[in-house]
């Protein structure tokens, strides 16, 4: 069975919500929520898609061969630009994921914060992947552990075998460095004091 493309996805996530939004200024037409929280959300996941897509840009000019082999990315007039989608597609849904989570441990709070001070909690994922990812990514550049580099050499040249390692790295230190960024995120939600204005 064939997969719906990622665009016809993100058009019947954004159509769901817009129903959620619609049904919630019926049903609280004074006090609507849904609106402001999903635009949050959106908000997060362009954040995280434009950071997908720098980090993907930079990579894929790092081992091309990385994005030809485990993204499917066809070498090409349109390598860079296919790239881009990929970096799009992996940033929002890490950022839709990732400020989804702070938006949930936001609502039990007694005093939850605003959304102003909550969209600042971005840094912490995007903080966090940028300072793991290089440690990852110069580690697997470094060892080149057998168990990775094994699957790689049947279909990468030789001399493309580091630089592949290092792009690897980079991209699992990038996993590595959202989660830690998300518990930060988290931690600084819970214990934060909310602004009240006078």
């Amino acid at each position: 069975m064939q997969s719906i493309p990622y665009q016809y996805r993100l058009l019947i996530l954004f159509l769901l919500m817009g129903l959620v939004v619609a049904v919630d200024y019926w049903r609280n037409p004074t006090k609507p929520t849904k609106f402001q929280e999903y635009s949050f959300l959106i908000v997060s996941g362009l954040i995280g898609s434009a950071f997908g897509i720098v980090n993907d840009q930079i990579t894929c000019t790092l081992s091309p061969a990385y994005f030809y082999y485990f993204k499917n990315v066809p070498y090409g007039s349109n390598f860079r630009w296919e790239v881009s989608e990929v970096g799009f597609q992996a940033g929002f849904f890490a950022g839709f994921l990732s400020y989804g989570i702070f938006l949930l441990v936001n609502q039990r709070r007694k005093l939850p914060l605003s959304y102003r001070q909550l969209l600042k909690m971005a840094q912490y994922p995007i903080i966090w992947g940028i300072v793991v990812a290089p440690i990852a990514g110069f580690i697997f550049y470094y060892f080149q552990f057998p168990f990775f580099a094994e699957q790689i050499k049947p279909v990468v040249q030789t001399p493309e075998v580091p630089r592949f390692m290092l792009v690897w790295g980079i991209h699992i230190g990038l996993y590595i460095g959202a989660v830690l960024g998300i518990v930060h995120g988290v931690a600084k939600i819970r214990r934060r004091v909310p602004y009240l204005p006078q």
